[in-house]
């Protein structure tokens, strides 16, 4: 009799198991709320055939410490690819376990943004000036100081998230302030025509080895009124691959396809950074998760 209760226990927790994890909900880690990861995030959303849901977080720094602890979760999550490689410099093991799930590339452009009239047009105006390089969560920091040390521009760095920075420029308190993400970027564009601040222009010849030349086009933000220089990093969708099961993985498979299928719609209605979105990069080297013809 014993013997038969243990036995049922156990094919009821092998049962149980694995209703768990068939019904374990898909949840993107995105970013900063009034982000572009939280934009793109909710186009995929909206085009999945299974629930999804979507998270914000303090950014791509932060969506890395997260699916590095999973903790059962099932995260996909944007991720910029210099915090990805910053990582790899401290555990060399990482590419057995995370995965891109997309090879689906856009570029984060690198806003540097200032109070018009302020002089700051250029990097080295920089130099001596009180800078917001986000915080220790955001890809924002990582950026920053990537280029800070290529560049030798020795700026006073100011730990504060790109979402506090724009008040901070204008109580006095930073000259200037990185933001990277894909233009537009919805929280600066909601900024309106009458914000009283512009873009400085990145250009450097050390930084063309991590980073692609970019423009930010006049008019791509109401307040901005001619074309500035920067570069941009790659963000990717990353997936954990560790522990997953057969099932987990049939639900990422279709998440996957769902984005694929949708792209077309995504161009025409979603985030207008969704036109830019490109599926060769030979700068990528990193395993995927699941090789699939992008459907034309």
């Amino acid at each position: 009799m014993i013997h038969s209760f243990k036995t049922f226990l156990l094919l009821f927790s092998l049962l149980f198991s694995g209703m768990f994890a068939a019904n374990a909900q898909l949840k993107i880690l995105s970013g900063l709320q009034g982000g572009t990861y939280e934009v793109l995030a909710k186009d995929i959303k909206n085009a999945s055939t299974q629930e999804v849901i979507v998270l914000n977080s303090n950014g791509s720094v932060d969506n890395f410490n997260q699916i590095v602890n999973l903790n059962n979760e099932m995260y996909v999550t944007f991720l910029q690819y210099d915090v990805l490689l910053a990582n790899e410099l401290q555990n060399p093991d990482l590419r057995k376990d995370f995965r891109v799930l997309l090879h689906l590339f856009l570029d984060e452009e690198i806003h540097i943004i200032a109070k018009k009239g302020s002089g700051i047009k250029v990097l080295k105006d920089l130099r001596g000036k009180r800078v917001a390089v986000g915080t220790r969560d955001q890809g924002a920091y990582v950026t920053a100081h990537t280029i800070k040390q290529k560049t030798h521009t020795a700026w006073i760095d100011v730990e504060l998230s790109s979402n506090d920075a724009y008040q901070a420029l204008l109580d006095g308190k930073i000259d200037a302030f990185f933001y990277v993400g894909g233009a537009p970027v919805a929280s600066l564009f909601e900024l309106g025509k009458e914000a009283p601040i512009q873009l400085v222009n990145l250009k450097n010849s050390t930084l063309g080895d991590i980073y692609t030349a970019k423009t930010i086009k006049a008019g791509t933000y109401p307040w901005l009124t001619e074309t500035i220089t920067t570069y941009a990093v790659p963000a990717l969708l990353v997936v954990n691959i560790k522990n997953m099961d057969a099932k987990r993985q049939l639900q990422f498979n279709t998440l996957l396809t769902d984005t694929e299928n949708g792209l077309r719609n995504f161009q025409k209605t979603g985030h207008p950074k969704w036109k830019d979105v490109y599926t060769k990069n030979q700068v990528i080297d990193w395993p995927y998760f699941y090789l699939k013809p992008i459907v034309e």
